[in-house]
């Protein structure tokens, strides 16, 4: 038996060369969906084919004949095997192409939809994934260009004409920090926009809107906790998002001092400053910077000064005398402690505090020294600092400020009636940095009860369990 021969085309002549039908089975048959819903207040079932970049047929079950040939129809679809439960329609347009076979030709293309915010779409679009057991779960990569915690924009490459209005899809997030919950969304609507076929869904359910805001927390530089929903805007989930480091690298100092300049203007100071770099001072290169992020912005920002023992490395030196005790045990500065004004909130705080204490007991120091304004001296005592029997002028705004101290070593060991706004703020810092094998070498260094340091340590385990 002989056969002709014929060249293989490759590229954009192989997908010209293959029939749309064939495409469908290539694609496993994603091209025909089984649908249910109303048309003309009647329920109707059959089998929704995709044709081309703009429209697909319905092919209803027999019997159906509701109007004439050519005649305009509205019709409410719901796709079987969705996510959601119970499905939720979504209205096409079309008209009849044979009565009496059943069959309407709809069109899935249309506008782009009026309520598209610019405030929500994204300069740079987000890699993520999507699936749908519509299409038998294979994974699909989008990007998404517009997003809040309701709706949003996507766009899917590499076969955008499997999505249509109505079908449900399972997004994953590609970015590290986003939140690990899949986020159910629904298709609402296809259209072109610059040669590019995209789809505006909604948001499904409140666990997927809830991560979505999450998720926003971390990519968009003005989605900050007043855009969450208020009953997760002091819920584990937003600490878990913020992460607190030392600051390494130009880049992230420039976002320090930008963050330092945002929260001192939000107070009135500083209103002169247009660069952020003329906030660096003469402490700064013996600091230990750190920055609070949500994702890739800083939102808050703090700094301990290293002294040495030398004097003229400490600030509240530099303007009033601090007791010759406090030289002799050794200490560290705490200052320059800044939130954005969007992200102000005991979250941030609690997370920068909590690594300045561990940054101290890294140090070894015996004390933290700051300054702090009027309105903060009740905050800084429930947490066990003393008040100093000085004070300075803050070097921003002039306005009188108080020196006050924490003792380290009383803190990690003693038992009083600060114990449990303690165990909430450096709780987890204990828990985490001091193991039990280092007890007895801290209690000798600061010299204190090792049982009660042993004590307080066990609590603060207890108290990290229960948090999670």
């Amino acid at each position: 038996m002989s056969a002709q021969t014929a060249s293989l085309p490759s590229g954009a002549e192989l997908d010209a060369a293959v029939t749309p039908a064939l495409q469908g089975v290539a694609l496993g048959q994603c091209h025909r969906f089984a649908v249910r819903g109303h048309l003309e207040g009647r329920a109707i079932s059959g089998v929704l084919t995709l044709q081309g970049t703009a429209r697909c047929l319905l092919q209803l079950a027999p019997g159906v004949a509701l109007g004439q040939q050519g005649q305009r129809v509205n019709v409410a679809l719901c796709f079987e095997g969705g996510l959601h439960r119970p499905a939720v329609p979504v209205r096409l347009q079309g008209h009849w192409l044979d009565p009496a076979a059943g069959s309407l030709a709809l069109e899935w293309l249309g506008q782009r939809p009026m309520c598209l915010a610019e405030r929500d779409r994204f300069g740079s679009s987000i890699t993520a994934t999507a699936r749908s057991p519509l299409l038998f779960n294979r994974q699909l990569q989008v990007q998404l260009h517009y997003l809040n915690p309701f709706n949003g924009v996507l766009q899917v490459t590499g076969w955008p004409m499997m999505v249509l209005p109505g079908i449900d899809l399972e997004l994953r997030l590609s970015e590290r920090w986003s939140a690990p919950a899949p986020v159910k969304v629904q298709v609402m609507g296809c259209y072109e926009d610059q040669g590019r076929y995209l789809c505006h869904f909604r948001v499904l359910d409140a666990r997927s809107s809830t991560a979505v805001a999450l998720a926003l927390l971390c990519l968009r530089p003005d989605f900050s906790f007043e855009d969450l929903p208020p009953r997760i805007r002091k819920s584990a989930a937003v600490d878990r998002l913020i992460n607190v480091a030392i600051v390494e690298g130009h880049a992230a100092l420039e976002q320090v001092l930008a963050c330092r300049l945002a929260a001192n203007r939000h107070y009135g100071r500083l209103g002169d400053v247009l660069d952020p770099r003329s906030l660096w001072d003469e402490w700064d290169p013996f600091s230990i910077q750190v920055s609070a992020r949500l994702g890739e912005k800083c939102v808050g920002a703090g700094r301990v000064v290293i002294n040495g023992g030398v004097r003229e490395r400490c600030e509240i030196q530099a303007a009033t005398p601090l007791p010759e005790w406090l030289w002799n045990a050794g200490f560290v500065e705490m200052s320059r402690v800044a939130i954005l004004p969007a992200y102000a909130g005991h979250r941030v705080m609690l997370a920068l505090l909590r690594e300045l204490g561990r940054i101290t007991l890294h140090a070894r120091s015996r004390y933290i020294v700051l300054d702090a304004i009027e309105i903060l001296v009740p905050i800084y005592t429930r947490l066990g600092a003393q008040c100093l029997p000085i004070s300075k002028k803050h070097p921003y705004s002039g306005e009188t400020v108080r020196v006050m101290y924490f003792d380290i070593g009383q803190l990690l060991s003693a038992l009083n009636r600060q114990l449990p706004q303690w165990l909430y703020v450096f709780g987890p810092t204990v828990a985490h940095s001091v193991p039990a094998q280092q007890v007895p070498e801290l209690a000798t260094h600061f010299q204190v009860s090792a049982w009660g340091m042993r004590t307080k340590r066990g609590l603060a385990n207890g108290l990290k369990k229960i948090m999670g």
